[in-house]
């Protein structure tokens, strides 16, 4: 008999089961029962988008998983939407003795109905959008034989605010913080950001609608020496209440937060997470965000930003020196300084002796069942290292994905992903897919490829596309804590960058993230099996399997099956 699992964020559900090697088993066939927010209704066999290998199918062709089963035991169902509600029956497919072809068994396991949401509870919300570009989805968009012009062309295109691709990517990160500003707007409300860059013309004229209510703090952004943020300081300072916090390569002005208020004295709600106000930020770059409406954290928040604004006291050379004593002494202390026993816990950044990382780091070490994350960039000294130690424990579930980017010659960067997890991946370059494009695989569409997306360091197209996200979930069954932030989890931005790291012990919440969590690890781990096989001279995978040697011999002592499949 098959078991199953599912659960679900905003975007995705993501499902599980388990059934003992069968005879005869062929795969698994999805059906699929939605009922829209709108009150839509519609049902079927969700559709396999891989054959069977002799068969040699066409690109881009699909068939129902009835007819094409789904051999795997875990599966993320991108076609659902924000207030859908789902119901999916996984049925074994099975050929007998004599039988033509297999078929369905009459029985199977039902999961749900399932509510497809990014609410956390009635005050808390976590958003993601799709910025890791799906390069099949990409391959459509663009001509056959697409030029530099047709990807510059995408990425303007990506500006506008009526842009059904920017809608796409975006997806309901982006949806919901505009809504938010201009619901601001609309309402009288008050916004107080603190920035790291702000390079978006959708932005910009949400915020100039905010006039004087638009209360920001914007760093240098990656310019360490200069300037990255100088088209918006030139778009808006006279038009909102701009304050410049220049770090000049002493640290990066690193948050993502906005606090909105009725006034200064009277805050509402936080949004905070990885998602920097740019329009790769927003569209290109796998992100996250968090909206938690509450009195008491907006408060805690509103008072970092007036920490911030008035950080700033003349130095010898002339220049502004930070971090003066009442920021750091605030930023040495959580909030609330309670031990950890509340539903959240903030810490801000830079603090003197990495409490907010060793805070963090004992959460990780205490963690009994599993450990979920996304990290960009963490360094070799901070939570990834942590985590590393843990992966071969038996009774624990490790699974994440690290980006990051390195520069192994001037002007040629080239972006490093590491899966961690039981297998122990090693970490690889992106040097033929990004984003994640696949060419000259049989039965598999030509996508689009890093060279191509990116161009080359005289002739630049879009840019890296990466796990930008920053987000762990611990024992999300258990003791489900949630810790993201704008903190990369690394030495440099507890010792060097005005951060954000918020720890949120709710358990709906944990279920979101490590939905979306492991979407992406299931992207990457794909994409480097064809990279590995390929580099090594062997046929990859390209196809399903007539028959049932495909199971592995006992399905249900897998890592999935064990965590996952729940009663």
């Amino acid at each position: 008999m098959v078991t199953a699992s599912g659960y679900a964020n905003g975007d995705d559900v993501f499902l599980a089961w388990a059934l003992p090697h069968t005879s005869g088993c062929w795969g698994f066939a999805i059906h699929r029962e939605v009922t829209t927010a709108a009150g839509k209704t519609f049902a079927g066999f969700i559709h396999n988008f891989v054959g069977f290998a002799d068969d040699h199918p066409a690109p881009h062709s699909h068939r129902p998983s009835s007819e094409w089963p789904f051999q795997r035991y875990t599966w993320t169902d991108h076609g659902v939407d924000e207030g859908d509600t789902a119901t999916y029956t996984i049925y074994p497919v099975l050929k007998g003795p004599g039988e033509a072809a297999p078929r369905p068994a009459e029985t199977g396991a039902t999961v749900g109905p399932i509510t497809v949401t990014g609410s956390a509870g009635h005050d808390v919300h976590a958003f993601f959008n799709r910025g890791i570009l799906l390069s099949q989805f990409m391959s459509k968009r663009l001509p056959e034989n697409f030029t530099t012009a047709d990807l510059k062309k995408l990425k303007k295109d990506l500006e506008a605010d009526d842009s059904e691709l920017r809608a796409f990517l975006t997806g309901q990160l982006g949806a919901r913080l505009i809504r938010l500003l201009d619901d601001a707007a609309t309402k009288g409300l008050e916004i107080y950001a603190a920035l790291y860059e702000l390079d978006d013309p959708v932005l910009f004229d949400a915020l100039a609608r905010l006039g004087q209510k638009a209360h920001v703090i914007l760093a240098n952004g990656s310019d360490a020496h200069g300037d990255g943020n100088a088209t918006a300081d030139s778009e808006l300072r006279t038009k909102i209440d701009l304050v410049r916090r220049m770090l000049d390569g002493k640290g990066l002005g690193h948050n993502k937060f906005l606090v909105l208020a009725e006034s200064e004295d009277k805050p509402l709600a936080v949004w905070t997470g990885s998602t920097n106000w740019a329009t790769t930020g927003l569209c290109t770059q796998m992100q996250n965000a968090i909206l938690v409406e509450n009195e008491e954290l907006a408060r805690v928040y509103l008072a970092q930003w007036k920490l911030l604004r008035d950080d700033h006291t003349p130095g010898p050379d002339g220049k502004d020196v930070h971090w003066n004593a009442p920021l750091m002494d605030s930023n040495d202390v959580p909030k609330p300084d309670d031990g950890g026993a509340g539903p959240w816990t903030v810490w801000f950044t830079r603090t003197r002796h990495r409490q907010d990382l060793e805070a963090a780091s004992q959460l990780i070490r205490d963690a009994e069942h599993a450990i979920l994350f996304l990290m960009f960039d963490p360094g070799t000294d901070g939570l990834l290292q942590v985590i590393q130690p843990r992966v071969s424990e038996p009774a624990l579930y490790v699974h994440g994905v690290v980006n990051t980017i390195r520069q192994p010659a001037p002007g040629d960067k080239k972006v490093e992903v590491e899966l961690v997890g039981p297998e122990n991946h090693p970490a690889f370059d992106l040097e033929v897919v990004e984003p994640d494009g696949i060419k000259d695989l049989p039965g598999w569409a030509t996508e689009v490829t890093r060279r191509d997306f990116i161009g080359d360091p005289q002739h630049p197209v879009i840019g890296h596309a990466i796990v930008h996200s920053k987000c762990i979930v611990l024992d999300p069954f258990t003791n489900p804590i949630v810790i993201t932030g704008s903190h990369n989890f690394s030495t440099r931005a507890s010792h060097n960058n005005d951060e954000n790291l918020i720890i949120l012990r709710n358990g709906l919440l944990a279920e979101r993230y490590a939905v979306n969590i492991m979407s992406t690890y299931q992207h990457y781990r794909w994409r480097k099996y064809v990279k590995d096989s390929l580099a090594a001279g062997k046929k990859p995978w390209d196809g399903l399997t007539k028959g049932d040697s495909w199971q592995p011999i006992d399905p249900m002592a897998r890592p999935e099956a064990r965590f996952w499949v729940r009663p």
